[in-house]
């Protein structure tokens, strides 16, 4: 589950974080048409699970869909403080609106 914290920080934006997490496995490529990693070290971990250079091409690092560009990776809050939540919310925000502006004009 998410991290407590982050969970509160959320909840103050209107968000309910309920999901689980799971390490992503070779299927995925296979089910999904993309695959986002937050950092370069995501990116590395699943560049070393994709099982094909079809695969590869799903793989995408989340700050690809940024509109503000003023971070090249989401950096994990844990260590931050309320400051790194907020940080890290501000910066999904606006990559999932890029995202969402992406799907929709393919």
């Amino acid at each position: 589950p998410a991290d407590p914290r982050m969970k509160a920080h959320a909840v103050r934006r209107g968000y309910v974080l309920e999901s689980i997490s799971r390490p992503i496995t070779g299927a995925d490529f296979y089910t999904f048409d993309f695959i986002i990693g937050m950092d370069d070290r995501n990116i590395d971990d699943l560049k070393a699970k994709a099982p094909d250079l079809e695969s590869l091409a799903k793989i995408h690092q989340m700050t690809e869909y940024a509109t503000n560009k003023l971070y090249d990776y989401i950096p994990d809050p844990y260590y931050s403080g309320a400051s790194g939540f907020e940080l890290v919310l501000d910066l999904l925000e606006n990559c999932c609106q890029g995202l969402l502006n992406r799907l929709l004009s393919s």
